[in-house]
């Protein structure tokens, strides 16, 4: 399909990366992920699943963006394609000035070292055949960041970090709850030094006691060692306690970014809107932002043929008709507010 690898038609002024070009630790331009869906004997190409369909962002240096929306949307593919655990289909992905995007298998390697990823599932990201210290101390050794005497060492300094015993690295995975294996996760992420950390759900497989623990973790250990993160969820009470700005996302493209309390108190997409207005609220007239519950009807449409114009058409409330036939585009509406909505937003191309 002639679309896959066609650059975005969206103008440069549209641009969502609004953070300061100064400073910017990864840069994320027009990025897209197509699945490829084969049918027959020959494995003939029927169609695409665009999951990631032109994307872009920036996240400076000791900065955490928070990338949320419903499952599907396509934030975990994200995620993946920054790492090159999926090969992207198109767009750039410049980390500390390199595309690499366009490196081979080889040159990825040392860029390993300084982008790593914290997996959703702590029960299934862990190898359970192999003890903690192999988990965490391999990687220290294949990359020779420590010499053979001291990895052990380094990985009871790791396991302390993120509140874990030093003798808990003698056992297996299944010895420790969901919460203990999640810090083991942090700790294997920590072990490269590196300078971004894509958390995939981190605290979604856990009970909501051990969340703020965690979340509290990941902020500490930011502030300790300039970490920048991309934290990746469908819980906008999560990312809401440890991001600087924040990304909404949906079917595969991204709808709204802005600071996090521009947000929260400010929101421009429906699509946010209805998002906020389901977080739940302890104190009743707490917050000032839900004045009333909104709701959007209807599923989300298929990515494998996603419809026109705007994709939230289809379940926005306050839908017009062009909004079926114009894709209204990223642009500024506010000081490092942007919106992709043609009325609300006022983002008429």
């Amino acid at each position: 399909m002639e679309d896959q690898t066609s650059p975005l038609k969206t103008p440069a002024a549209s641009n969502p990366a609004s953070a300061p070009d100064d400073g910017s630790l990864l840069k994320v331009q027009g990025l897209k992920k197509h699945f490829p869906i084969r049918k027959g004997l020959l494995g003939r190409t029927v169609a695409y699943v665009y999951a990631v369909d032109g994307v872009s962002f920036t996240i400076c240096k000791g900065e955490t963006l928070g990338l949320v929306g419903e499952s599907g949307c396509g934030k975990s593919t994200i995620g993946r394609c920054l790492l090159r655990l999926y090969e992207p289909t198109a767009g750039q992905i410049i980390f500390q000035g390199t595309d690499i995007s366009l490196l081979q298998a080889r040159e990825m390697i040392q860029f390993h070292t300084r982008m790593q990823m914290i997996f959703q599932d702590p029960y299934s990201s862990l190898n359970p055949r192999l003890r903690v210290r192999e988990i965490i101390g391999e990687a220290l050794r294949v990359h020779g960041l420590s010499k053979e005497k001291d990895w052990q060492d380094r990985v009871r300094e790791l396991l302390a970090e993120v509140g874990l015993q030093p003798d808990h690295m003698a056992r297996y995975p299944h010895e420790f709850s969901g919460g203990q294996r999640q810090r083991i996760g942090v700790a294997r992420a920590l072990a490269m030094n590196p300078d971004l950390i894509v958390a995939d759900e981190p605290v979604s497989a856990l009970d909501v006691s051990i969340q703020a623990q965690v979340i509290n973790l990941l902020d500490s250990l930011k502030e300790k060692h300039g970490l920048s993160y991309l934290v990746i969820a469908h819980d906008l009470a999560v990312v809401e306690h440890i991001s600087d700005r924040i990304a909404v996302m949906y079917l595969g493209k991204l709808v709204e970014t802005a600071t996090d309390r521009d947000l929260y108190l400010n929101p421009k997409h429906p699509y946010t809107e209805a998002l906020l207005s389901a977080v739940p609220i302890p104190a009743p007239g707490g917050r000032q932002r839900r004045k009333a519950r909104k709701l959007i009807r209807g599923d989300v449409a298929s990515p494998i043929n996603p419809p026109t114009g705007c994709r939230f058409h289809t379940r926005c409330p306050k839908v017009r008709e062009d909004c079926k036939e114009i894709e209204p585009p990223l642009v500024m509406v506010e000081p490092d507010h942007w919106v992709a909505c043609l009325h609300d937003g006022g983002s008429r191309p």
